[in-house]
């Protein structure tokens, strides 16, 4: 049945869409970890919510930050990839109220009513005075602060829950923002890779809809692959030749004209950029497809 067909030239598809896109997503996780990308994409971030470098720092160094941060395996101090949204309130509330002050002039934690005021109005006549951007945004996360209350510890927890908010927005900005550039780093390794092993999408489905028998020994193999398996490029071209898919090079395998050309290159486009789209997201739709094609296989053995 042609919807039989239709069905494993997916399936053979996904498989070999998969394989790149382990491969793809395992490089762009060892060169985002080595190169601390995500640590300084976070960084950035917290210099446009500040816009002082110097406050970006005093944030770092503050204690409950601090402890956030991570040893490299040779051996440096590497920035926190993560921070909780609670620990980053807390932190930056002290940073505000104590905004111009060094380490010894900051006042102790439990300090009175009055000394909070007199300490919070020094930081923001400092803030004014160095970065009248944050002074506008704290005038609006730490309201009514001269203001009189006998509730010193709600007024703490208000404005940190504010603070909280303004980071929580600001940090859903950035993961799509961070999201679009991983996207990115994977159609770029993708569409190497592809190159690399020459996975032509377009060529792969010719050749999958003229061979039944490729067909069903793809979609055999198909429930072998894990999504823990490693993926070094030896093992993605073992996977992939074990598949008897038309990859790799070879001089038949070469455009010799304009169109063939064309043509190749949308193939390699396709397969990158099926890889940016991530395994997982792969994986997902194998184990969909797998469950419509075992109840059909299930009815042919009937038969």
């Amino acid at each position: 049945m042609q919807l039989d067909a239709i069905l494993e030239v997916s399936i053979g598809l996904v498989v070999t869409w998969l394989i790149i896109s382990i491969t793809a997503s395992q490089i762009q996780e060892t060169l985002i970890e080595a190169l601390g990308w995500r640590s300084k994409f976070l960084e950035d971030r917290l210099l446009e919510m500040f816009q002082d470098p110097a406050l970006v720092e005093k944030f770092y160094q503050h204690p409950l930050i601090k402890t956030l941060s991570v040893k490299t395996f040779w051996g440096k101090t590497r920035k926190p990839v993560d921070i909780p949204n609670p620990l980053f309130a807390k932190a930056t509330v002290d940073i505000f109220l104590n905004a111009g002050k060094t380490a010894n002039e900051v006042p102790a934690a439990s300090m009175s009513l009055e000394t909070l005021k007199q300490s919070a109005a020094e930081s923001m006549e400092h803030l004014k005075q160095e970065n009248t951007y944050l002074a506008h945004t704290i005038k609006y996360l730490i309201p009514n602060l001269s203001e009189k209350t006998a509730e010193l510890d709600k007024k703490i927890v208000e404005y940190r829950e504010n603070v909280e908010s303004w980071f929580d927005t600001t940090m859903i900005q950035a993961t799509k923002l961070y999201r679009k550039y991983t996207t990115l780093i994977g159609l770029i390794l993708g569409i190497l890779l592809a190159l690399g092993f020459n996975v032509d999408t377009v060529e792969i489905v010719n050749q999958l809809w003229r061979d039944p028998t490729l067909r069903q020994t793809i979609v055999a193999q198909a429930e072998n692959i894990k999504p823990e398996d490693s993926a070094s490029i030896t093992e993605t071209k073992a996977r992939l030749d074990a598949l008897s898919l038309p990859v790799g090079w070879n001089q038949e395998k070469i455009p010799t004209d304009k169109r063939e050309w064309a043509i190749k290159g949308l193939g390699i486009f396709l397969t990158g950029l099926a890889a940016s789209l991530g395994s997982p997201f792969w994986f997902d739709i194998l184990n969909k497809l797998l469950g419509l094609k075992k109840p059909n296989t299930a009815e042919d053995a009937k038969g």
